[in-house]
């Protein structure tokens, strides 16, 4: 297997935990998602001070353990302390969390609209290279796996 296809099959089973009370404990997360399958890593992220952000990384070890927490969990309860239900999606992959670094930079600087990202020629190639990345990930995990 090449080492992109492995990291292609490792960001598809890492997750995005949000709205998480402050007062859970990575013994708490993995208590809650355990039932799902079997999870490799827990990460809850904290500040400087060491308290905890309300959110986290839960990484399984395949791809339909991960979507089946997703599909029981995404808004299903309120966790104690938080604000609204419980947030579970796919982390973002390296190549979305660049895009939307230099989206967020752009808008800062004022180089252009956001509204212009999402409806003008701009927001039509990011999508349709977004797409196209997408595609040929998939194809090459697909032919090396």
């Amino acid at each position: 297997m090449s080492s992109k296809c492995c990291s292609f099959v490792s960001e598809d089973r890492k997750l995005f935990v949000g709205m998480l009370g402050k007062q859970q404990t990575e013994d708490d997360v993995r208590r809650l998602f355990e039932p799902f399958g079997s999870i490799e890593e827990c990460t809850i992220l904290r500040g400087p001070d060491g308290t905890s952000k309300g959110c986290a990384f839960v990484k399984y070890s395949s791809h339909t353990e991960a979507q089946g927490a997703i599909n029981s969990l995404h808004g299903s309860q309120t966790m104690p302390g938080a604000s609204s239900s419980l947030v579970v999606k796919f982390a973002d992959t390296d190549k979305e969390r660049t895009l939307r670094r230099m989206h967020q930079m752009a808008g800062q600087l004022g180089i252009f609209n956001p509204m212009a990202i999402q409806f003008g020629a701009y927001g039509a190639y990011t999508q349709a290279v977004s797409d196209q990345s997408k595609a040929n990930a998939l194809a090459d995990h697909r032919l090396t796996c």
